[in-house]
């Protein structure tokens, strides 16, 4: 993407320097200007989704080890009060709380990909069942 926005940059830079009878025109010396600042707002915008690749990999991983700390702090048996969900877009196995599948104003999500998990409508005798078990 930004290689091409340079290429542009290139092409208008090289017909403005081709026409030579305009150069000392203020409108030539606005334009040539304008160009000098969008290449520089291309690269600029470059380094930022740089920086934010490098910043969500190291979210991830310290996602990660929050993850293996949790485990190791709280152990996998805490799991009371918790229905085993699997996303339909990753796979993941994500652990919701009884309370949120009740209430109708919490959106829950897969922590990994972010879609929307949509539970299907389970009476009490059916949560209580699947929290029996996953005990």
């Amino acid at each position: 993407m930004y290689e091409s926005l340079r290429r542009e940059i290139s092409y208008i830079q090289g017909l403005l320097e081709g026409d030579s009878s305009h150069q000392h025109h203020v409108e030539y010396k606005g334009l040539n200007r304008l160009l000098d600042i969008i290449d520089q707002l291309i690269e600029a915008n470059e380094q930022i989704a740089r920086r934010l690749t490098e910043l969500e990999e190291y979210v991830e991983a310290i996602d990660e080890d929050l993850n293996d700390v949790e485990l190791l702090t709280y152990g996998e048996e805490d799991d009371e009060g918790m229905v085993e969900v699997v996303c339909p877009e990753c796979g993941e196995e994500v652990l919701l709380d009884e309370e949120d599948l009740e209430d109708d104003s919490v959106e829950l999500l897969c922590p990994k990909c972010h879609t929307l998990l949509e539970v299907e409508d389970v009476n009490e005798e059916e949560v209580d069942d699947l929290i029996t078990a996953t005990e």
